[in-house]
């Protein structure tokens, strides 16, 4: 079921068992977006299905904030267009070319290309991994990218953060709400889960200038700006 953020916003809320991120939904005049395409047809099809019981116009764009599994394996399954950063999309590129065996996991485990915790939630989320399915998106920005919805401005920013060698935050500028992805989250591929200091605080310092009111995270519930600043301290405080 669809929870409404704001006047123009909603979200499919996450599933932490199946790693599952908040899946936006912006809600324009002229046409609609996804903000992430999830990790999973399946995932991606509870979404629309969501959308149509809401009785909303069906996405004709999915925009992804950032490489990892959970936020791009239900792109195959999207009827419209995605769009990403062209960081992003050099990176789904190369995991195009990647074998879906349990022999071909564990050796990606093992060299360090994938990390335990999406491995298993892979494992959790797919009854077969031979179904899962790779592709890049259909178009590729570089830099900025501003959108309009029609009533909605849609405001595309690359930003550097402590969770992704990529990764862009998505703004509504007049519901005044950003979708995050999972920026303020550790770096499970390199960090085992930990935090880059000078890459935590140079992201909010980056992010914090965008004005908005209600933050969405790709794994936690929305927050206000005072819930992010909590947030930020307790990370300070047990990880950094």
């Amino acid at each position: 079921m669809l929870n409404q953020v704001s006047p123009n916003v909603y979200i499919l809320p996450f599933d932490s068992h199946r790693d599952r991120p908040n899946l936006g939904y912006i809600h324009g005049q002229k046409y609609s977006v996804l903000v992430d395409a999830g990790n999973s047809a399946a995932h991606l099809n509870a979404m629309l299905e969501a959308i149509d019981e809401a009785g909303l116009p069906k996405p004709e764009i999915a925009l992804i904030t950032h490489w990892h599994w959970d936020h791009t394996f239900g792109m195959h399954a999207f009827s419209g267009t995605t769009m990403t950063h062209a960081k992003t999309n050099e990176i789904l590129e190369g995991i195009t070319q990647w074998q879906w065996t349990p022999e071909a996991m564990a050796e990606r485990l093992k060299t360090g290309e994938e990390c335990k915790f999406c491995d298993t939630h892979m494992k959790i989320e797919y009854d077969d991994i031979s179904d899962i399915k790779v592709v890049r998106a259909d178009i590729e920005f570089d830099g900025n990218l501003s959108l309009n919805l029609g009533n909605v401005t849609v405001e595309v920013t690359p930003i550097a953060n402590p969770h992704s060698n990529d990764g862009a935050v998505v703004f509504v500028q007049e519901d005044k709400v950003l979708f995050a992805g999972d920026a303020d989250t550790g770096d499970f591929y390199e960090l085992d889960g930990g935090y880059d200091a000078d890459k935590f605080y140079d992201y909010i310092e980056a992010v914090d200038k965008i004005p908005y009111e209600t933050y969405i995270h790709g794994h936690l519930a929305p927050m206000t700006r005072t819930e992010v600043s909590a947030l930020r301290k307790e990370i300070e405080e047990t990880e950094l």
